[in-house]
C-alpha cells in the first residue's frame, strides 16, 4: 500500500511539472508580444497569467485529476 501511495505522489508531481512547464512556455510567448499585438487578440498584459492558468488548473493543480 505504501508503494502505491508513493507512486501516486510521484505521478501527481510529474503531471504538475509538465503542466507548469507548458503554461510557463505560453506565458513567455505571450509576454514577447507587443501591447498592440495583445490587443489584436483581445488581451492586455494584465490578462496573460489569468488567461493561461484557467480556473480548473488553479483548483486541480497537482491533484492529478
Amino acid at each position: 500500500m505504501k508503494q502505491r501511495w508513493v507512486n501516486n505522489i510521484f505521478v501527481r508531481f510529474m503531471r504538475y511539472c509538465i503542466m507548469w512547464s507548458e503554461h510557463r512556455a505560453a506565458v513567455k510567448i505571450l509576454n514577447q508580444l507587443s501591447d498592440r499585438e495583445l490587443k489584436d487578440i483581445g488581451m492586455s498584459r494584465q490578462d496573460i497569467d489569468r488567461m493561461v492558468w484557467l480556473e480548473e488548473d488553479k483548483t486541480m493543480r497537482g491533484r492529478g485529476e
